[in-house]
């Protein structure tokens, strides 16, 4: 029997899910996207960072660092795991899926994300977990 497919989210539940969980975050749907501005701090030592986070249904999530600016390790000559267009690299392909909510999936990986640049500012080495891989454009993971 073939399996029935898993249905996306509605933009308006998503935006929902995210504002329970990050009550001053400012949440807009408009013309099929929903676009999120907030504030991340992954750990009480850790910097305050200005996040984006811009989605559409058949898109990958996309997230950006609007402040402070990334910054590089004196010893590195691009950042990890961000695509070319800026935006982080959070998952690998498949692991996210339209029928998850960003607040569950996307919000605590970007704040992951954010906790293992820090380290990779003060290390010289990025602490996440998994295999080094060969950052994909933007285009792969849709």
């Amino acid at each position: 029997m073939a399996s029935i497919p898993a249905r996306a989210v509605n933009l308006g539940h998503q935006a929902a899910a995210i504002k329970a969980v990050v009550p001053n975050a400012e949440v807009t749907v408009r013309r099929g996207e929903l676009v999120c501005t907030l504030t991340l701090q992954p750990a009480p030592a850790c910097k305050k960072y200005t996040v984006r986070l811009a989605y559409r249904h058949r898109r990958r999530p996309r997230v950006t660092i609007i402040d402070p600016p990334l910054t590089m390790h004196p010893d590195s000559t691009s950042l990890p795991h961000v695509y070319a267009d800026g935006t982080l690299c959070l998952y690998l392909p498949g692991e996210w899926k339209e029928d998850m909510l960003l607040s569950d999936t996307i919000l605590p990986w970007t704040s992951a994300w954010l906790l293992h640049y820090e380290l990779w500012l003060i290390l010289g080495h990025w602490t996440g977990t998994g295999d080094a891989h060969v950052v994909p454009t933007p285009k792969d993971h849709l």
